[in-house]
C-alpha cells in the first residue's frame, strides 16, 4: 500500500480538493502518479514548495513516516565488511526557490533553472573541472552507456513520468560531470538539482568533505527553496530535511555472514537495499546498494555517524 493510499482519507481529499497553492496547483498536481501506479511506495510529489502547507494533512504524515530513528543505543548495526564496500556515494537534492518544482514546470521554467544552475556550475572551478552537456545534445547511444554508468539519467521511471517530471524530455535537463568523476550535478531530474560524489571504499568523511565543497559553490550562487521547521523542501517528502542521502555500494558475495541480520534491518525498515542497476530493479546479484530508509528530521552530522556504525571494525 502506497503512503497516499494510507494517508488520504475520503474526508481529507473532499477538504484537500477545495484548496489551491498561490501557484495554482490542486490537490491532483501532488497525487497523479500514486493515483496511476498504486504500487508506488509513496505516490506524491509536491508541486511547488507551498505544498507542504497547502495540502499538510497529506504531508505531515507521509513526512513523520520517514522520520530517522534514533540510532545512540543500537549494538547490532555492524554488519558490513568495510572490504566488500566498492564505493560511498553521498548526493544531496535541491530545489530553486522562486520556482515550482520539476513535476509541474513548464517549458520556459525549466529552461530558466537550467540556464541559472549551469551558470553556478561554471564556479565549481577550479576544484572541479567539467563541462555542463544538455542532454539533448548527448547521442542517444551515449546517453544510454552514461545512465547505465550513473553519470546520467534517463525518462525511465514511470512514477516520475506519471507526475510530469518527464515532461518535455529532454529539453531542459543538464548534467555536469568532473573529469575526475567524483562530482556530479544533474540538472531537472526529480529535484531542480542533484549534485553527488562517488569515491572508491568505504570512505564516508571524505566524499562528505568533497561534496560539501561543491555544495558551497552552488550554494554562493544559488537559493534554495528551504522551511524553517522542515528543512530543505524536495519534490519526494522522502528527502525533505537535510535532503542528503549515504550509500554504500556492496559486493554481499565477498561476506555472505550478516547477510541475515542485513534482511531484518531491512524487515525492520530501518535500511533500503536496493539492486546497483537502478532503484526500481529486482535484485539479481550480489552487488547492492545500502541506505538508511528514514532521513527527515536528522542532521547531516547524526547521518554521517549512523553510517559509520553499519561498517564492522577489526
Amino acid at each position: 500500500m502506497s503512503l497516499l493510499s494510507r494517508y488520504l482519507t475520503q474526508a481529507h481529499k473532499a477538504e484537500l480538493s477545495k484548496r489551491v497553492t498561490p501557484n495554482g496547483f490542486q490537490l491532483m498536481d501532488a497525487i497523479r502518479s500514486g493515483l496511476r501506479h498504486p504500487d508506488s511506495s509513496v505516490g506524491v510529489y509536491a508541486p511547488d514548495g507551498q505544498s507542504y502547507d497547502v495540502f499538510r494533512e497529506l504531508f505531515e504524515p507521509i513526512l513523520e513516516s520517514f522520520q530517522a530513528h534514533s540510532l545512540a543505543h543500537r549494538t547490532d548495526l555492524a554488519c558490513l565488511n568495510p572490504a566488500a564496500v566498492i564505493s560511498t556515494r553521498i548526493r544531496m537534492a535541491r530545489n530553486l526557490s522562486g520556482h515550482v518544482f520539476p513535476a509541474s514546470m513548464s517549458r520556459s521554467e525549466r529552461l530558466s533553472v537550467e540556464e541559472k544552475i549551469t551558470k553556478a556550475c561554471f564556479d565549481l572551478a577550479p576544484d572541479f573541472q567539467g563541462t555542463v552537456l544538455p542532454l539533448q545534445d548527448i547521442p542517444p547511444h551515449r546517453l544510454d552507456d552514461m545512465v547505465s554508468q550513473n553519470l546520467a539519467f534517463g525518462p525511465e521511471d514511470k512514477y516520475m513520468a506519471a507526475a510530469g517530471i518527464h515532461a518535455d524530455w529532454p529539453i531542459g535537463r543538464s548534467i555536469f560531470n568532473a573529469h575526475t568523476q567524483q562530482l556530479s550535478v544533474w540538472i531537472n531530474e526529480e529535484d531542480h538539482l542533484r549534485v553527488a560524489v562517488v569515491l572508491p571504499g568505504a570512505r564516508v568523511s571524505a566524499c562528505y568533505q568533497t561534496l560539501c565543497l561543491g555544495m558551497s559553490r552552488l550554494a554562493a550562487k544559488l537559493n534554495f527553496c528551504e522551511d524553517a521547521q522542515r528543512g530543505y523542501l524536495t519534490s519526494c517528502p522522502s528527502n525533505v530535511g537535510s535532503a542528503m542521502r549515504i550509500t554504500y555500494r556492496i559486493d554481499l558475495g565477498q561476506d555472505s555472514s550478516q547477510n541475515l541480520l542485513l534482511q531484518d534491518l531491512k524487515s525492520e525498515g530501518l535500511i533500503q537495499i536496493r539492486d546497483a542497476t537502478g532503484e526500481h530493479a529486482t535484485l539479481t546479484s550480489g552487488l547492492v546498494d545500502i541506505s538508511f530508509r528514514n532521513r527527515v528530521g536528522i542532521s547531516e552530522s547524526h547521518m554521517l555517524r549512523d553510517m559509520s556504525m553499519l561498517l564492522k571494525t577489526a
